[in-house]
């Protein structure tokens, strides 16, 4: 598992926005363990970047004290350097969520189209809890989800979910 695990970090550090040998490595390492499996070592590299990045800015950071627009600004703004209206648009803003809808170039769901793979699968497994993750850094009540149903390629946008969620 420690070989799959060096290999799949080693294509994730190198991805630079062309995941296909990223993912050629998860389809070859589903053989031995099951994708399932693999996913979950896609997921605790992915989880590690993102840590590491946010711990590494979060006391730089501007925060406005709204969890949501900060956690939205941090996230998809900083962090994968998405904008509105080229990207996505925003469906919802309330106090309690955000909702947007993305249509920008994803190395993941290219890959995913080339080799085969499911996106709600992929997107679930590998990417779902490390943006949560990173989200709660900046603030503990932020929960992050997807809408499974509108994803690329199933729908022509990813709609994505940012939520308050008190205490």
């Amino acid at each position: 598992m420690e070989n799959i695990y060096q290999r799949i970090k080693k294509q994730y550090e190198n991805s630079r926005g062309d995941s296909t040998t990223l993912f050629q490595t998860v389809v070859a390492a589903a053989e031995e363990i099951g994708i399932e499996a693999v996913l979950g070592v896609l997921e605790q590299c992915v989880t590690e970047k993102r840590l590491a990045w946010i711990d590494n800015q979060l006391a730089s950071l501007p925060l406005r004290g709204y969890p949501l627009q900060d956690g939205f600004n941090i996230f998809f703004e900083r962090y994968l350097g998405l904008s509105m209206p080229r990207d996505g648009e925003l469906v919802e803003a309330s106090a309690e969520r955000v909702v947007v809808r993305w249509w920008n170039q994803c190395p993941t769901l290219d890959a995913c189209s080339k080799l085969g793979l499911d996106t709600r699968q992929v997107c679930r497994c590998a990417y779902q809890k490390p943006v949560e993750k990173l989200l709660k850094r900046i603030d503990p009540r932020l929960r992050f989800d997807r809408n499974y149903e509108a994803i690329r390629p199933y729908a022509p946008y990813c709609e994505e979910i940012i939520r308050l969620e008190d205490y």
